[in-house]
């Protein structure tokens, strides 16, 4: 997937969805015209910005459209997909319903790009980056994993898994702008919920992996198109997914608390689902293997002896992961994490809430908002 500097956030799947239900609305839209026809409705329907404004959005934007596989330019009209038609519909898929999809279909040579060839071998990213992490005994790939190992081993994707348990490192590093390219391609991929973008690695974030492969078949066909834009509407259509998209994947771990608050548009249960992932924990207690509550000093261990070694301590994002900066790609790391017991953990987010309801704000705006208000929290406990 090929996107522009900045331009994560049009990636992020809410906004996705948001830019389909807009694009729906003009389809057939004339393209050539004097003014800019989609500036308006998209930037007022979206709530994110086209920047800059001197150039029409589809000169600059075409490619997070192709790339999110919504809408492409036909005849200087804008046509949509049937996979937009769907997101902008009042039964979407799922998130990961989605992005299983994109992985499937998202090939190279993309008919969106200029070397598109019908002649060409095609080659699956997604699904390459995702044997990688199936096969290795970490389920984990850095940055420079995926070029030592996945491109620089030419992986295609359609390799059979045994293929990637015999990989061996390369010499391949990132080429021109390749490095952000494919970085912003694995936090793209972390928005799956089986799947985890943290401290600079992808990790997939459950066994159930037979599920995964059979969801993420690479989309395979003898009747490609000569012409670029009739192969990319063929791409983005929904016959060939209606088998698969309906497979539920089994994470590592899904107990949660009882308690949910809500916080922004999300409920904590699904944050706490995602504190708990086994391999979250794993990396952050063998980096600090002192379990001491961050806010009220609990030694579990100490308070009940009986636990011997056993950790009940849960892991806190300072800054929520429901928090949009969060969820439009901002890279987690160690330091935005803090042990705390259970009851600790509920009552720092009740206090979240809180002082967002005080402020009349629906989200922290930063990083240093969300720490500000952290230790305020751990201020006023009595």
């Amino acid at each position: 997937m090929e996107v522009d500097q900045g331009r994560l956030t049009y990636f992020q799947f809410e906004n996705i969805c948001a830019i389909a239900k807009v694009l729906k609305s003009l389809d057939g839209l004339a393209l050539d015209t004097k003014d800019d026809l989609l500036r308006q409705p998209l930037e007022m329907n979206t709530g994110l910005p086209f920047s800059p404004s001197h150039y029409k959005v589809w000169r600059n934007y075409a490619r997070v459209f192709q790339c999110s596989m919504l809408a492409t330019k036909f005849e200087n009209r804008l046509i949509i997909t049937e996979l937009c038609q769907n997101l902008a519909g009042k039964n979407p898929f799922s998130p990961d319903e989605y992005l299983n999809f994109v992985f499937s279909h998202f090939q190279y040579p993309y008919p969106a790009f200029e070397e598109y060839s019908k002649e060409k071998e095609p080659i699956f990213p997604f699904i390459a980056i995702l044997k990688f992490l199936i096969a290795n005994k970490e389920n984990a790939a850095s940055l420079d994993d995926v070029f030592s190992y996945v491109i620089g081993n030419d992986c295609t994707g359609l390799e059979e898994l045994s293929h990637y348990k015999n990989l061996r490192a390369t010499s391949r590093l990132p080429i021109g702008d390749e490095e952000r390219q494919v970085r912003e391609m694995l936090v793209f991929m972390g928005q799956a919920s089986y799947i985890r973008w943290f401290d600079k690695k992808l990790y997939i974030d459950t066994n159930d992996f037979d599920t995964v492969l059979s969801a993420t078949i690479p989309f395979l066909s003898a009747e490609r198109e000569n012409e670029p834009n009739k192969e990319f509407l063929r791409l983005a259509s929904l016959r060939s997914y209606a088998q698969i998209k309906n497979l539920d994947i089994k994470l590592r771990d899904r107990a949660v608390s009882e308690f949910a608050v809500t916080e922004g548009r999300k409920a904590f249960d699904s944050h706490q689902k995602i504190e708990r992932s086994p391999l979250l924990r794993k990396q952050y207690f063998k980096i600090n293997p002192v379990y001491i509550c961050d806010v009220c000093g609990l030694h579990p261990v100490e308070k009940y002896p009986w636990l011997t070694d056993s950790n009940i301590l849960e892991l806190h994002h300072i800054l929520p992961l429901s928090a949009t900066l969060n969820t439009n790609g901002t890279t987690t790391t160690l330091d935005d994490l803090k042990p705390l017991c259970p009851t600790c953990h509920r009552s720092i987010h009740i206090f979240y809430k809180i002082k967002l309801t005080e402020w009349d704000i629906p989200d922290f705006s930063s990083k240093k908002m969300a720490r500000d208000v952290y230790e305020l929290a751990k201020t006023e406990i009595v």
